[in-house]
């Protein structure tokens, strides 16, 4: 069992992240105090932490490499406003992926009602359960629990869709894939399920750049992704292989290119592309500070290639 830690207060914090070799030449720590007190709490600011390397040996042991306490509240803020456009992102894909699936409904002629019940027959009763418990939660809803109480039950997809959570959309969605027998809606099926993933660890303010070593996917990137990739001018094999071996890279530029290829509205797409070079002009704002630090710099160079092509500005 782990040992319980007392709470440090923020001096004691700041005294801690020193004595680990975290320097405060560019935030003073009179600055970083005030941060650590009205701006970001010290378990989420340090988890950046994980991108820098320790010293191996020698007087410096364990202490990190060439890192400042402005570092950490550069990349804190990056993570933010990447996490915001990833929500965003997400709606869109959302919307757009309920609109697909009554247009393949429509398409192959399908009951609104019986397709529902079909979906639901195919849980199994643990699945069931969870189901149930989705829908029980939105009953007293001011904004969905009309059309639950209209329908009470008996759901056609056209309601259903507008009650349930995205990761029950992406169930169903991948459920009338396999009953289409559709190859596309399949392939897309997968590809939600990682967009899944890093739309809700953003959703919940989870950090998403805190670990961006290499080899932490445990599945290999999406074909029709891994080929739209390829296609970017200068992007080197080892390159894109690397840097896609990290989980959330690979959730990320998945979510990229789910919405770069979904979104039909000239509007919005110019919109997001305008978006999307805001972001990178901020991920860019400090580059010299990883000047030092590959993974990291690597990782911006890296996405910034993908941005840069997927979404053209002018």
């Amino acid at each position: 069992m782990e040992i319980k830690k007392h709470i440090l207060s923020f001096q004691e914090q700041i005294d801690y992240l020193r004595s680990k070799g975290v320097r405060f030449e560019i935030i003073s720590e009179d600055e970083a105090r005030h941060y650590l007190a009205y701006h970001n709490n010290y378990f989420k600011l340090t988890a950046y932490r994980k991108n820098y390397a320790k010293h191996p040996d020698g007087a410096n042991k364990d202490n990190y490499i060439d890192l400042d306490f402005a570092y950490l509240v550069d990349m804190a803020v990056i993570d933010m406003r990447l996490r915001y456009k990833i929500v965003h992102m997400a709606l869109d894909i959302e919307h757009h992926t309920k609109l697909q699936l009554l247009r393949e409904v429509d398409k192959n002629g399908e009951d609104g009602y019986q397709i529902v019940q079909d979906y639901i027959d195919s849980l199994s009763d643990k699945q069931k359960s969870v189901f149930e418990g989705e829908i029980n939660r939105n009953k007293g809803n001011i904004y969905c629990g009309d059309i639950i109480s209209k329908y009470d039950g008996a759901y056609p997809i056209w309601a259903l869709i507008e009650v349930i959570p995205f990761g029950r959309l992406v169930s169903l969605y991948g459920f009338c894939a396999d009953r289409f027998d559709d190859k596309g809606m399949k392939n897309a099926f997968y590809r939600l399920l990682t967009c899944k993933e890093i739309r809700n660890a953003s959703a919940h303010s989870n950090c998403i750049l805190n670990d961006l070593k290499a080899n932490t996917s445990t599945h290999k990137t999406n074909d029709e992704v891994t080929r739209a990739l390829m296609q970017i001018d200068g992007m080197n094999t080892n390159f894109r292989k690397n840097r896609m071996s990290n989980a959330r890279i690979q959730q990320i530029v998945t979510l990229f290119y789910m919405h770069r290829t979904m979104i039909s509205s000239e509007g919005l797409k110019c919109a997001e592309n305008e978006e999307m070079h805001k972001l990178m002009e901020r991920m860019y704002k400090n580059i010299d500070y990883y000047k030092n630090n590959q993974m990291v710099r690597g990782t911006f160079d890296f996405l910034k290639k993908v941005v840069d092509s997927w979404f053209v500005t002018g």
